[in-house]
């Protein structure tokens, strides 16, 4: 009984060393068995690229593997490699997953679409499988293993060997990518509620990954729910969405942009003295408010600037560097009415609009309304941009940054 118990624990011992071992990757692709034969019941299907733990090499050709979702199964050994490249000989990836060239394929690697509203996605080897991320309704998601049950979890991100920072979802919500369009002449004729529902939301989602005229149909559509279902809250907050899409509908072209910055030069007024854009350290140091200087204040340089100082007011920030032999303000935040902006003839300050702000600059403006609202990004010609955050109707920061 003792021998016994032993050589069950060491095969124990065994199979988690092997597990832990790095991850192999699959170089063609090929299905997942549920016993070492061609014959044997399937229940998954990988896309070249993806991975899987090694748990015994068997001696006729296969392997027992965890596959990404932690399901164990078998595949012929002959697809496992420690890495991948161009000259590897392989199949094309199945019509399961949708594939560069394809007609619906949006970048150069296998992934699906998300067939669901707001679709929370989990660390599921993570301690207490937190969420990790919120995809929306037709987002592209990278994915190299599929399960056949619709109920099993798939791998949508979060690295290839680091298992607590991989994200699933259910593989019900995964396919190729909805058509905007069907889906609203489908929203718009269905008398079933519940469909009706699934559809409000998904229509929304997907206007944001559309052009800037499906946008707007898509939240007009939305907004029409809301009042059939007399969401009044719902339907007000929409409102705004509506205003800032027909705000923004035509995007300047360059030469605008160009022609904003020359001919409205920033200015900054700090206790109502003008201050340049291209103001200097001696400046700074004139400012007659309290403030605290930290010599080499940072250590992660803004795109190659080295920090040499950082003044730090009560409610904005200095950054400048004796090498560069530049100085400026990298962010402000409006509580008070020590500092304002000039900028495009509008003043802006704690007391700026968002609504006055968006019709001022609507057409230089970009933004990602679901994952970030309410934060918009201006352009500057010589490779920076500005950032400006709004709450409850009112500017609350303003940021500018360096592209890298």
């Amino acid at each position: 009984m003792k021998l016994f118990l032993l050589f069950i624990l060491s095969v124990l011992f065994l199979q988690k060393t092997n597990a832990q071992q790095r991850p192999l990757f699959i170089i063609s692709t090929t299905k997942v068995y549920s016993k070492p034969a061609y014959d044997a019941k399937t229940f998954g299907v990988y896309a070249r690229g993806g991975t899987a733990d090694v748990l015994h090499n068997l001696n006729d050709n296969w392997s027992r593997v965890i596959v990404e979702n932690g399901d164990t199964g078998y595949v012929p050994t002959k697809f496992l490699v420690k890495s991948i490249n161009a000259r590897d000989q392989y199949e094309k990836d199945p019509a399961d997953f949708v594939s560069p060239g394809d007609a619906d394929a949006v970048y150069g690697s296998v992934h699906l679409f998300i067939h669901a509203a707001s679709l929370k996605a989990r660390a599921i080897f993570a301690k207490g499988q937190p969420v990790k991320k919120i995809f929306r309704t037709n987002e592209p998601v990278s994915v190299t293993y599929l399960p056949y049950n619709e109920n099993k979890m798939v791998k949508v991100g979060g690295g290839i060997f680091e298992k607590e920072q991989m994200v699933f979802i259910p593989r019900k919500f995964l396919g190729r990518r909805l058509d905007f369009a069907a889906a609203l002449k489908e929203f718009k004729t269905t008398k079933n509620t519940a469909a009706k529902k699934r559809l409000a939301e998904r229509i929304y989602e997907m206007s944001w990954l559309e052009n800037k005229p499906h946008n707007l149909l898509g939240v007009q559509a939305f907004r029409n729910y809301a009042k059939e279902i007399a969401n009044e809250t719902l339907y007000e907050s929409l409102a705004f969405e509506e205003f800032l899409l027909k705000e923004t509908q035509l995007a300047k072209e360059t030469e605008d942009l160009l022609s904003l910055f020359k001919n409205n030069p920033l200015t900054y007024y700090i206790n109502g003295k003008p201050l340049p854009i291209s103001f200097t350290q001696k400046d700074i140091e004139q400012i007659d408010l309290p403030k605290k200087i930290i010599t080499n204040g940072n250590d992660y340089p803004e795109c190659g600037v080295a920090v040499t100082k950082e003044y730090r007011f009560d409610n904005f920030k200095v950054f400048h560097s004796d090498s560069d032999k530049l100085t400026y303000i990298p962010e402000i935040n409006f509580k008070a009415d020590d500092i304002a902006v000039s900028f495009a003839g509008l003043k802006i300050d704690n007391n700026t609009s968002e609504v006055e702000f968006i019709k001022k600059l609507g057409g230089f403006l970009s933004y990602t309304w679901l994952d970030s609202p309410h934060v918009y990004v201006l352009p500057q010609p010589d490779a920076a941009a500005f950032v400006f955050h709004f709450k409850n109707g009112k500017l609350e920061k303003m940021e500018y940054f360096f592209y890298c």
